[in-house]
């Protein structure tokens, strides 16, 4: 058995010149079953535990004890310095429960802290907090202020290091903040050994409360009560992740830009997910700068990458971001779609997707050319091609699904929504071929929080349907029940059943294209538009955008438009909108991946109710800009009269269809009201669901909504 006595160990030890953790303190840790610490502060603790070592440390049966000082505050400190020797017990166990509560609150923090709660709870670490008052000795000042640490093994052999070390979360990596130490060992010299044994001789005063001007004392069974509720059962698993987060960072740091924490934990989960996965965060939060950062892990492991994306726009965008975010790998970029033919020209796909061969190569392909048995089957399958997914929950789609076939050794999916609305079977086979959603999501009300997106107001305006478009509307509701009984069908399985979905789309339309919305628009931008501001006016068709526009020029409000069918470049009209302001009347083509952070207002005239559309809708206009700190959100709110029903008398039907036949518009707009910055939208969506016999319950509306999940790709 390997003792401590057989490392080549050094006198001392220098960041600028060593790296610490890999030469000096994880070898020892790895031979070691005691380390007894004096660590200065309690997050001092938290962040300097030796991660990559320490589930071999706790395997051989190693146990770790640790002096520490809570932080105290200023009136505490103030107190020690008049000369009192020590804090009360209580004193110190409320400061140190302040201090765990400081650092569970902080992505950075919470998961280191609770894998060193989790050991305090199983006795393999214990833990006593000092305070140092004014008559302590030199000596036991210089040991709290250098750190002094002591590793032990079952041979007998000890080694100590002091140094001046702030240990924190990158603390032992090569780019961390350790300084220097100076390093001693039990059977070197004999100075060196009395040395090592004074040491431990002191450690032991203090551990044992001995020592004069230090009072040194066990956790509370406050204190204790504390720690194991903050606790993890499944530490190891925290250590794995804690690893792979500090690695991503260690990697990333001279990228052009720093990863945010819910990026930093993507790629990790991803990197432990054995590189697959679908990443879960809110639009704008940065999922493409998220995917950059995993084709550099592929590259710089000598694998290459295929990148799918839904739009001709997209894929201008992403070949700027990929030129722009790799820049020092300088890859090479083959395109396929919008016109981009030299793949299958020059019949380069395979050589560019097959494994070997020099530099960085990026394939970058639209979805529809991609889906192209002939694009599919020229690609070389490999365990080192990564294959990037934007708006991976296209995939689900009958169009689409033929790109879960791709044989990628590495997968990611990036999407606000990755399961689909209406659809379990194309969601289940995204999830199935990506490895399923790597954790944790980042959802929109975390991104507001972490002002990686602006924070938004929401001014929801109701719009009546007409006599004729309620009488249709109650038409298809009665067909969707007699469908429904006949065919012992749950409406919330309507992909099973062709002619159901059929009618749900024809009842949504009424919804959509409701007479009220134009109307509706012309008063809210007479009201509220300035010029210079930016909006976007979001319709449901083609010929909604013109009737919009022609009320808008009846009120004397100029407006641009942006669909399929325009004339003119689409990116000339996005370049003036953000140059110049305006209003920008368009379709769905503005709901994936378009980056207009200048936008500040939008007015919602298609009411989807597909989770992934208003989402990302929503999404659109919270994406920072310098000047904006809030984002305006209008909203058409179109509901049928319940009222008008034949079966509105029924107090069944109120309780369950009415909730059923509303749950998707009123549910939309529970979730915009629920997220916004004025408290005033939840008590005003609030009223209209009671007002139309929906139940609210916790914000939400009883029973399930009728989302749609469409299947038609971005035009290109």
């Amino acid at each position: 058995m390997r003792r401590l006595r057989d490392l080549e160990l050094r006198e001392s030890y220098d960041k600028g010149e060593d790296d610490i953790a890999e030469d000096f303190y994880l070898p020892c840790m790895r031979l070691a079953t005691r380390y007894d610490r004096i660590s200065g502060y309690f997050s001092s603790a938290v962040f300097g535990i030796a991660w990559p070592a320490l589930k071999e440390f706790v395997r051989s049966g190693g146990t770790m004890r640790i002096i520490c000082s809570p932080v105290f505050s200023s009136a505490d400190s103030a107190v020690l310095r008049e000369g009192k020797e020590s804090l009360a017990n209580e004193d110190l166990a409320a400061s140190l429960i302040t201090e765990l509560n400081i650092l569970l609150a902080s992505d950075r923090s919470r998961k280191p802290t609770r894998i060193l709660a989790g050991l305090i709870a199983s006795r393999v670490v214990e833990i006593r907090l000092a305070s140092v008052g004014a008559s302590a000795r030199a000596s036991e000042r210089r040991m709290f202020h250098d750190k002094v640490g002591i590793f032990g093994d079952p041979g007998g052999d000890w080694v100590g290091f002091r140094g001046s070390m702030n240990e924190t979360y990158l603390g032992l990596a090569a780019d961390g903040n350790i300084e220097s130490i100076d390093v001693f060992a039990s059977w070197l010299d004999p100075r060196d050994a009395r040395r090592t044994e004074k040491s431990r001789e002191r450690f032991e005063l203090l551990w044992h409360d001995r020592a004069q001007g230090v009072r040194v004392q066990p956790l509370s069974d406050d204190a204790m009560s504390r720690v194991r509720e903050a606790g993890a059962e499944d530490w190891e698993v925290l250590v794995d992740e804690v690893i792979a987060e500090a690695s991503v960072r260690a990697k990333s740091s001279g990228a052009r830009s720093s990863l945010r924490d819910h990026q930093v934990q993507a790629l990790a989960s991803w990197e432990l997910n054995n590189r697959r996965g679908l990443v879960e965060h809110a639009t704008g939060s940065g999922k493409t700068y998220t995917a950059i950062n995993a084709i550099r892990a592929a590259l710089e492991d000598g694998g290459n990458a295929l990148v799918v994306v839904p739009s001709a726009l997209l894929l201008g965008q992403w070949q700027r971001e990929l030129g722009e975010g790799l820049r020092d790998l300088e890859p090479k970029l083959l395109l396929a779609g919008d016109g981009h033919e030299d793949w299958r020209r020059q019949e380069l796909l395979r050589p560019w997707s097959a494994p070997g061969g020099s530099g960085a190569r990026i394939i970058l392909a639209t979805m529809q050319t991609a889906c192209t048995d002939g694009f599919r089957n020229r690609l070389y399958p490999h365990d080192r091609l990564l294959f990037v997914a934007d708006e991976a929950h296209r995939l689900g789609s009958l169009k689409a699904r033929s790109l879960l076939t791709i044989s990628a050794g590495w997968r990611l999916g990036l999407s606000a929504t990755p399961r689909r609305a209406g659809d379990a079977e194309g969601t289940s086979a995204i999830l199935d071929y990506f490895g399923g959603i790597l954790k944790p999501a980042y959802s929109l009300a975390d991104a507001i929080r972490d002002r990686v997106l602006t924070p938004y107001t929401y001014h929801p305006h109701t719009a009546p349907l007409t006599g004729p478009e309620q009488a249709e509307y109650e038409d298809i509701t009665r067909r969707i029940r007699r469908e429904s009984a006949r065919n012992a069908t749950d409406f919330g399985d309507i992909e099973s059943n062709e002619r159901l979905r059929r009618l749900a789309i024809a009842r949504a339309r009424i919804l959509k294209q409701a007479s009220a919305k134009v109307d509706l628009a012309r008063r809210v931008l007479v009201d509220h538009w300035q010029d210079g501001q930016r909006w976007i006016v979001y319709c449901d068709s083609i010929q909604q955008v013109q009737q919009v526009r022609a009320a808008l020029s009846g009120a004397g409000i100029p407006s641009l438009e942006y669909h399929s069918e325009m004339d003119g470049s689409r990116e000339a009209t996005l370049v003036e909108l953000e140059l110049n302001g305006g209003v920008l009347v368009s379709v769905r083509c503005l709901d994936e991946g378009v980056d207009l952070p200048a936008v500040s207002h939008a007015l919602i005239l298609a009411s989807s109710r597909n989770p992934r559309e208003f989402i990302q809708r929503r999404g659109r206009i919270l994406r920072r800009h310098p000047g904006k700190i809030y984002a305006r959100l209008h909203d058409a709110v179109t509901t049928p009269s319940v009222e008008k029903s034949e079966h509105a008398s029924s107090p069944n039907f109120r309780r369950r269809d009415a909730d059923r036949l509303l749950a998707g518009e009123l549910g939309r707009v529970l979730d915009f009201a629920g997220g916004a910055a004025n408290p005033q939208a939840m008590t005003e969506v609030e009223r209209i669901c009671i007002e139309h016999g929906v139940q609210v319950v916790a914000n939400h509306v009883a029973d399930g909504a009728e989302g749609i999940e469409s299947e038609d790709y971005d035009d290109e």
